[in-house]
């Protein structure tokens, strides 16, 4: 989630302080996605749409800052980095959250009688449902050495085609068509792993200016997507009485566009001349984003004592606003301390 880069981009910092910040949101709005007909899930489903881009957006900044290291270092110093990074932390806590579930009785062992089953167990995400998002990183990085080849300037204009073709084929024609009960055959599109959009469009987008016109094309695209999404989920849900998610989908057009515009906006807010002189605020942004992949892993436990201890219950408008906060800034302070630590530092890169 972090890159690699001496030279900081405090665009790059803030877009991942803000991701963490809405994947945080999200989850404490978990009620969204359960019984549509309580008022609770109304605003519930006001905050999923908004912060809907966090994923997409680490994706885009895995493109940003990684998609050229052949210009760093080579492929085996690459997945070194990447490696020792993402896939230890991740082992780690992925064991840890099976113990901790078993002690706090989430899980209940007898379930799984031999080794294959903790296998199956692990790779479906059974110790934390939210770690799939583990295997989508780890997956984009085994694939980051061919698209690093593609950074050579003649593939620009190939790769734009391949963003232009994949948001009609993929992303916009079976979204719409879906909404008219039309199936579309998903052999006709893009046959890449989804995910890999956001890699492109993140190198892109940060090496890239777009014109103005293009710009506001994108967030009008991006407020009618996100009016669109939040629209049909609630008047579908509604009728039905269950949670509709015909417009869901990170791959949809609505959440592509979203995506784009939080980057874009982000990036043309200049934060790098603004804050080239301001030596400690970059440092602070530095540390605050260093700990964003720990806030992540460790946030759901958080979740869980604020809830239990405080007796919050989940669908008050307290504990979906306010609660981010606190879920949030206890997560980090852990990660921060941890960060300190020799040795246990590492579970917390």
């Amino acid at each position: 989630m972090m890159k690699d880069n001496k030279k900081r981009v405090v665009y790059f910092d803030i877009l991942n302080i803000l991701a963490i910040f809405a994947v945080v949101s999200m989850h404490m709005n978990g009620i969204v996605h359960g019984n549509p007909n309580i008022r609770a899930w109304n605003t519930s489903l006001i905050v999923d749409c908004i912060m809907y881009w966090a994923v997409p957006v680490f994706m885009m900044l895995s493109g940003a800052t990684l998609m050229n290291y052949r210009e760093k270092y080579d492929t085996k110093t690459f997945f070194k980095k990447r490696f020792t990074k993402i896939l230890i932390p991740f082992l780690f806590w992925a064991i840890f959250m099976f113990v901790w579930e078993i002690a706090t009785n989430q899980i209940n062992p007898s379930n799984y009688a031999n080794i294959k089953d903790w296998l199956n167990a692990f790779f479906s995400n059974k110790e934390q449902s939210i770690y799939y998002f583990m295997f989508e990183i780890l997956g984009v990085y085994l694939t980051m050495p061919l698209m690093s080849l593609l950074t050579k300037k003649e593939y620009r204009k190939t790769l734009w085609l391949v963003v232009v073709l994949f948001f009609i084929f993929n992303g916009f024609i079976p979204n719409i068509l879906e909404m008219f009960e039309i199936k579309w055959n998903e052999a006709f599109g893009i046959r890449f792993n989804g995910y890999l959009i956001y890699v492109i469009l993140g190198y892109l987008l940060s090496t890239e200016d777009l014109s103005k016109k293009q710009k506001y094309v994108t967030y009008i695209g991006a407020i009618i997507g996100l009016i669109y999404r939040y629209i049909t989920t609630f008047i579908l849900s509604k009728n039905l009485g269950y949670v509709v998610k015909t417009s869901w989908g990170y791959f949809s057009w609505h959440c592509i566009l979203l995506s784009c515009a939080v980057f874009i906006f982000v990036k043309n807010l200049n934060f790098d001349d603004k804050f080239r002189e301001k030596t400690k605020l970059t440092k602070v942004l530095s540390i605050i984003s260093s700990c964003s992949f720990g806030i992540y892993l460790i946030h759901m436990i958080v979740k869980y004592y604020i809830t239990y201890l405080l007796n919050w219950n989940a669908y008050s408008w307290s504990y979906r606003s306010i609660g981010i906060i606190v879920v949030y800034f206890i997560s980090f302070i852990i990660v921060y301390i941890l960060k300190k630590i020799p040795i246990i530092k590492k579970i917390v890169p």
